[in-house]
């Protein structure tokens, strides 16, 4: 196979934290010497919160376990350091975030997508809200999670393990605090684009407010946390339908590339979350420890989208004005002029979004003798369902005559927007009539699609402390039952009257919207649901997707594990780690429906499959050749289970007139999962309680990988509405399926530098960073093809400077990741995949703590997130033939600013 090769280039910022890192370990480790040869017997005990509290936890919790993990802790109870949980794990390294609609949401662990891993809270797997199994990051208020800890090589004792890695979010322990705290958190926030949209708003406010407390002379714990999220979402957008040939250009440019269709919209979100965390400790005695865990957050989403699209190569005579052609990379593309006989579509859409995620967890823990004994029972359940409006205005109907006759553009060959200038005003009510101008056989469009996700879990383990070179043994069961379903009910809506084109009442327009960013000064603007109720009229789509949209999938997943835990000496050397090995048998089902020719059927299937799992972590102590130094293997072999829309049994499909075969296509039950062998190597060097440097290297062998392929298929049974007869059952299916791998590996650098240990007027500052490169032989549409691996960035690199000292604090954040293939939402909610170029985010935070006096315990924070309105830019999914792309999408989201204030008493 060829490989998806990545250069791994340092960018000065942070090629500069490497140097810094690597030549402040000497003169740290001399300071360190030197303060304990001082020192003395005398001992100066210093409290750090904060910032540096964070820093010296998450380093704690990474040089303390088995496995390779990375780990970032809360500053304080309800304060993580980011304003997001998925921005804080993108901040670890070798790890990076993707940006859906504005917000950092899902998580790419060592350049593999979402699904690739699995995501825990308290270690319990969790159900998403998404069409397949990756979680959402942003159900999860960062004010309600203590913890993050993310572990790149298995554990044996996790009960869901993903080939990536696997993301644990842990909530408070209130009998770990051991003193009653109260702390509120107040901030307001506006985005810098403003209100795009007359019917809503810039502005929104984040609260929550935390208490935990014991009692029963400390045998009782109790933590509960709120938090509420009304955050305003201003989104600006171009983006191109697709580049190709013009039927037209006239005969001398018929090798010119055009930009066939694109669309400007303007978008505002208004979001609101409320989340619940609540915890209750019981421990009676030291031997035994029962904990009541619940969480739940409901999302609600409204977007209101409005703006102007059009397609450049339809049949009504379009003709160019004054062409402007450019080369690029061998290609000859069109990048000015103007259009005539133009017919724009004026949108006017909103969509409505509900997200309920809930999880209920109940542990015992029992230890006496040496033995602990655990009994965990869990449940999860989430819930989406959605409102997808679509509705059409225009100068006419399609092939009406009414047009532009003189849309002006200009394309910039590199990034950036590109500037459209219509010759009619479009914001017009008086010329802008609601009617079908694309000639799409309707009106208006709604979509319904319904997902839910319900998980039941029950677990049992037992684990035996033991005394010489095997310090523990440990082993248990996991028996789980996860079902989730896909729906979606599409209707049309057509206009009353036969579909006359209707002008719409002044009691339903609303302010014009601005698309001026783009060129394009304003587009009509209405009340959208109440223009549909007044003017249209309802009807059932045609049924053909519900192959695609309509599913089930159940698993039943017993698990059996075995973990030997490993405190030896290799010679000289200080050896810890574990050994283990899991059973994991999946019994897997999955229904959905046949279409042929609108002719609904079911269908359902399923398979029974176990694999062994073996998993070795070694953590080799070098102290006594290198001081503080750590040296980690890991070996496993790890799966990730499919994608549950792929898992989907539906099919469409029908006969061929002239061969007389079947032919479909559709999911595929059968499928079992990705499975890989996996190897890690790790050295850390930690120095003092908040530096450390580490680099890595990793390999992933994947044995298989899913992709779509054509396939033998039994169609006995299925619809045949048609007159042709088949000559037999027997045809092809295009449809998921396990076939041959590759491999993914990479390099990671890491570090924490404390600038007081290298100068001790630097005290206070610090820096953290990492990078990482990845690159892939795979490429996720069989061989022969070349897509690359979706989720792989070449480079990923975060970079943290932070100054905190009497109470002052600063930190300024950079986050990069070079260009990927991105999993994204397509039309109507369904899944797409779309080329994203290198992003680069910059965020603010600046605070004050008052740490003594009558306002001691109150803290001001003042926010500027994506300082630098990084934009979000795509590109199409293939190149021309010399070899260029095309720009796709330009969108832009705004900074965030948030000012607020924090209280803990």
């Amino acid at each position: 196979m060829k490989k998806q090769s990545h250069t791994m280039q340092l960018t000065p910022i942070a090629a500069a934290c490497a140097a810094l890192t690597f030549a402040a370990v000497p003169a740290a480790v001399h300071a360190q010497q030197g303060a304990q040869a001082s020192a003395g017997d005398e001992v100066q005990q210093v409290t750090v919160t904060g910032i540096r509290r964070s820093i010296e936890t998450s380093m704690a919790i990474k040089r303390d376990a088995d496995a390779i993990v990375e780990a970032v802790t809360a500053e304080d109870i309800g304060k993580l350091p980011d304003v997001s949980i998925a921005e804080s794990i993108a901040r670890l390294a070798g790890l990076t975030a993707q940006r859906v609609e504005g917000r950092a949401q899902v998580i790419s662990i060592r350049g593999l997508a979402p699904d690739f891993s699995t995501t825990l809270l308290n270690g319990r797997e969790q159900v998403s809200t998404s069409n397949n199994r990756g979680a959402e990051y942003d159900q999860y208020p960062s004010e309600l999670i203590n913890g993050v800890t993310v572990y790149k090589t298995p554990d044996a004792a996790l009960v869901s393990g993903g080939l990536s890695g696997t993301v644990d979010l842990q909530t408070v322990r209130p009998l770990d605090v051991r003193q009653r705290t109260i702390v509120l958190n107040a901030r307001g926030e506006h985005n810098s684009n403003g209100k795009l949209n007359s019917n809503t708003s810039a502005n929104g406010n984040r609260l929550s407010a935390s208490y935990v407390d014991q009692f029963l002379n400390n045998t009782l714990g109790v933590a509960i946390g709120y938090a509420h999220l009304d955050s305003p979402g201003q989104q600006q957008e171009y983006k191109s339908w697709w580049w190709g040939t013009n039927r037209n250009l006239p005969a001398d440019m018929q090798n010119v590339v055009t930009l066939n269709g694109a669309e400007v919209t303007a978008s505002s979100r208004e979001q609101k979350r409320d989340g619940l965390m609540a915890v209750v400790e019981y421990r009676p005695s030291k031997e035994f420890r029962t904990t009541l865990d619940l969480y739940y957050s409901e999302f609600r989403q409204n977007t209101t989208m409005r703006g102007l699209m059009w397609n450049s190569n339809q049949d009504n005579p379009i003709r160019y004005v004054n062409p402007q052609v450019e080369n690029i990379g061998g290609t000859r593309l069109l990048v000015g002029g103007a259009l005539t006989n133009l017919e724009p579509i004026v949108r006017n859409d909103y969509n409505q979004r509900k997200d309920k995620l809930g999880a209920l967890g109940w542990n015992n823990t029992f230890k006496q003798d040496g033995w602990t004994l655990i009994g965990d029972l869990s449940y999860s359940n989430a819930k989406r369902r959605e409102e997808v409006l679509e509705t059409y205005a225009g100068l006419g109907p399609a092939g009406s005559g009414r047009t532009d006759n003189n849309f002006q553009f200009k394309i910039p060959t590199g990034s950036g927007l590109p500037t459209f200038t219509p010759s009619i005003n479009f914001a017009d009510p008086n010329i802008i009539k609601l009617n079908d101008v694309g000639g799409w056989g309707k009106d208006a469009d709604m979509h319904h699609p319904l997902v839910e996700d319900s998980l039941g879990a029950a677990r049992f383990s037992a684990k035996k402390e033991l005394d010489g070179m095997f310090r523990s043994l440990e082993g248990g069961i996991n028996y789980s039952r996860r079902e989730k379903t896909h729906a979606d009910t599409n209707n049309y809506w057509f206009l009353k009257n036969g579909r006359a084109p209707a002008s719409v009442s002044s009691d339903l327009l609303q302010p014009s919207t601005s698309l001026s960013f783009a060129g394009i000064p304003a587009v009509m603007s209405y009340d959208v649901l109440g223009v549909l109720h007044k003017y249209y009229d309802m009807q059932p789509a045609r049924p053909n997707d519900q192959a695609l949209q309509d599913w089930g999938v159940t698993e039943k997943i017993a698990t059996a594990y075995a973990k030997l835990g490993i405190d030896a000496e290799l010679g000289p050397i200080p050896l810890r780690g574990a050994l283990g090995l899991q059973a994991v048998n999946v019994d897997q089902k999955s229904r959905g429906a046949t279409v042929n020719g609108g002719t609904l059927g079911s269908i359902s299937g399923g398979k029974n499959y176990t694999d062994w799992l073996p998993s070795l972590n070694l953590n080799f102590d070098l102290d006594k050749y290198l001081s503080t130094t750590n040296l980690r293997f890991g070996a496993a072999k790890t799966v990730a289970r499919p994608q549950m829309s792929d898992m989907r049994a539906g099919i469409s499909g029908g006969v061929d007139a002239t061969t007389r075969m079947w032919n479909g296509s559709g999911g595929n039950p059968d499928l079992e999962p990705w499975r890989a062998n996996a190897y890690d190597l790790s050295m850390e060097k930690y120095i003092g309680k908040r530096s450390y440097i580490a680099g890595a290297l990793w390999y992933k062998k994947l044995q298989s990988y899913i992709y779509n392929q054509q396939t033998e298929f039994s169609f006995a049974g299925f619809p045949n509405p048609s007159a042709v007869v088949p000559l037999q059952d027997l045809g092809t299916l295009n449809r998921p399926a396990n076939g041959t791998g590759g491999l993914v590996k990479g390099v990671e650098l890491s570090g924490a530098l404390d600038a007081g240990l290298v100068w001790d007027p630097l005290d206070g500052f610090g820096v953290t960073g990492s990078i990482s490169g990845t690159e892939s032989s795979i490429h996720p549409n069989g061989p022969g093809t070349k897509e690359k691996l979706p989720g792989l960035s070449g480079v990923v690199s975060n970079l943290t400077l932070y100054y905190e000292k009497n109470g002052y604090s600063a930190r300024a954040s950079r986050r990069y990741r070079s260009a990927y293939r991105g999993e994204v939402t397509g039309l109507f909610a369904q899944r797409a995949f779309s080329e994203i170029l290198a992003e680069r985010q910059i965020d603010l935070q600046l605070g004050y703590a008052f740490e003594e006096g009558r306002y001691q315990g109150l803290s001001l924070l003042f926010q500027v997130n994506n300082l630098n309105n990084s934009p979000y830019q795509t590109r199409q999914g293939d190149p021309f033939a010399g070899g260029a792309y095309a720009p796709e999408r330009y969108t832009t989201y705004g900074r965030q600013f948030l000012l607020g204030l924090n209280y803990k008493l």
